[in-house]
């Protein structure tokens, strides 16, 4: 079968997968889709964000977020409107261009036949479909980062191809936070990959020097609204350094060892302080990224990014890669050496954030499947078919059980993690809103704030408006959408605060809320736990 033909194959069934049951696996959408969401559908009708800014870089709703996502989700949301498809299609078609370019770039790395086995690789990856399952801004960055890598490697017969290199690496600055720090620790790898700055700029000077002046503006710009603007206010937040849990351990353990130890003080300062303890931390999340538990057996903790809660590779991965690793290392030691450092700088933006992380660790994925198509075709190329039959049949276990705990398992254990009680709310709301005088919705519902107007399809002009002024209702503040209201009552106050309105309510809260109601309905989630209350008042 030829090359193209295949691929083609591959990429079909990729797409099946990343498609199939999208608007009910995940079963809603959770708070950065959410906000995403509103921020492209009210550009796309206002050009304002949900905040009322006009075009603006960074998105400030939800502690701040690069530009990338938003705006490549403008022409799918236009076709699909503010619904899972529409936040979420960009994140599959990320997941196409990656299987593509794993085909492209792995020809060029090593042969047609490893670029074929890469693709199919990341058709069925798990954690390549667990990206594009949902609205990652992560997933999209990688795509820009995989296609920036091979327009940068085919540059070298089209010198051209150096500026769109540099504008695909730029955008990848401005869509996830991650990379702003791996790229530009990956570039210098590249270059080197590359034969070097002198032999680029000796040959294709022209081109070379305007890709980089467009990368420059673009790094300048992107840094510019992580300090000025607030892109990356989420990242301060949670990094290492600003954890206030790591910091309280960190100092107690530094003046309990100072104080018992028999070195003199000013050499107790030396073995004991910040810096040696802040690189421990560091060095263990890192390493972390590498292990048997995160890679292989459950992958990251986290059901949202990793949605059937099984290792981010396959088992049989971690031996191919390695079956790789073993025999490419005679014959191309200059792309394994490429591949190996491209892994390992990979995680340590997330070693600065945290543990283990699918979102944030996503760079590493493109060096592993590419290793393990080289351990693969190895193992395809080997006389005795004995061992080819057996990498398949472990293949087809793990992924029956991967594809049927995707599928039909996640969606309901673990619709908490996807705000599903949000959706059944803003649901219920939306559809007894014209039965009631009042619909009231708790706050303490997650994310019912973004929830309701992203599933009613609120007009954006009065998201805007709400978000610039709140409505008193019984001298708290409220978001209104006509007789909807969205805001936090304090609990032992809820029964009074309904007995005030005059007319029909409906009141809808999280399950705890049952406690304090007189007459509480209580209705149960996806997974059969209690997800709402509601209390009904009739004039």
């Amino acid at each position: 079968m030829k090359p193209r033909l295949l691929l083609s194959s591959i990429v079909i069934v990729g797409f099946l997968l990343r498609v199939l049951f999208i608007n009910s696996s995940p079963p809603a959408l959770y708070g950065d889709e959410l906000t995403i969401t509103l921020d492209v559908y009210s550009i796309v009708k206002t050009g304002h964000d949900q905040l009322g800014n006009f075009l603006p870089l960074t998105f400030h709703m939800s502690a701040g977020r690069p530009a990338g996502y938003v705006y490549g989700s403008i022409p799918l949301v236009a076709i699909f409107g503010p619904t899972a498809i529409g936040v979420r299609a960009l994140s599959i078609l990320s997941g196409i261009g990656i299987i593509t370019l794993l085909y492209l770039l792995g020809r060029k790395l090593f042969s047609e036949k490893i670029g074929l086995l890469a693709a199919v690789i990341g058709a069925v990856s798990p954690w390549e479909i667990s990206l594009s399952r949902g609205g990652f801004e992560t997933h999209f960055a990688l795509f820009l980062a995989l296609l920036g890598t091979y327009l940068f490697v085919l540059a070298r017969q089209k010198p051209l191809l150096y500026i769109f290199s540099a504008l695909s690496f730029g955008l990848t600055l401005h869509t996830y936070l991650t990379y702003k720090v791996a790229i530009l620790l990956f570039l210098p790898l590249l270059l080197w990959y590359q034969n070097g700055f002198k032999e680029l700029v000796g040959k294709d000077k022209k081109y070379f020097l305007a890709g980089t002046i467009v990368f420059v503006i673009l790094v300048g710009l992107s840094f510019s609204q992580t300090f000025l603007a607030g892109s990356e206010n989420r990242f301060f937040n949670i990094n290492i350094f600003s954890q206030s849990s790591i910091k309280d351990t960190i100092e107690q353990k530094i003046n309990f060892e100072r104080q018992i130890t028999k070195l003199p003080q000013p050499l107790a300062r030396f073995f004991y302080n910040k810096p040696v303890e802040y690189t421990k931390v560091f060095i263990e999340n890192y390493s972390q990224n590498f292990s048997i538990d995160f890679l292989v057996l459950h992958g990251d903790r986290n059901p949202r990014h990793n949605m059937a809660t099984v290792g981010e590779i396959y088992f049989v991965e971690l031996v191919l890669i390695f079956i790789g690793l073993a025999t490419f290392w005679y014959r191309q030691r200059r792309t394994i050496i490429f591949l190996v450092f491209w892994l390992l700088l990979a995680p340590i933006p997330t070693a600065i954030v945290d543990t283990p992380h699918a979102l944030r660790s996503a760079f590493m994925l493109p060096s592993l499947i590419f290793l393990s198509a080289a351990g693969l075709v190895t193992v395809l190329n080997y006389r005795n078919k004995l061992l080819p039959m057996l990498v398949l049949l472990f293949f087809i276990i793990q992924f029956t059980f991967f594809i049927q705990k995707l599928y039909f398992l996640a969606p309901k254990e673990y619709s908490n993690f996807w705000s599903y009680p949000a959706k059944l709310a803003s649901e219920m709301a939306a559809n007894n809103k014209d039965r009631y005088d009042w619909v009231i919705l708790s706050d303490r519902i997650d994310n019912i704030e973004f929830a309701y107007p992203t599933y009613a399809k609120i007009d954006p002009d009065i998201i805007i408006s709400q978000n610039k002024k709140r409505t008193l209702l019984n001298s708290s503040e409220f978001k209104k959408f006509d007789n909807v209201y969205i805001g936090y009552i304090p609990e032992s106050q809820i029964e009074n605060f309904i007995n005030l309105l005059e007319g029909s309510v409906l009141y809808v809260g999280s399950a705890e809320d049952g406690r304090f109601l007189n007459n509480p309905e209580l209705i149960d989630g996806l997974d059969d736990l209690k997800a709402l209350v509601l209390e009904k008042k009739n004039p």
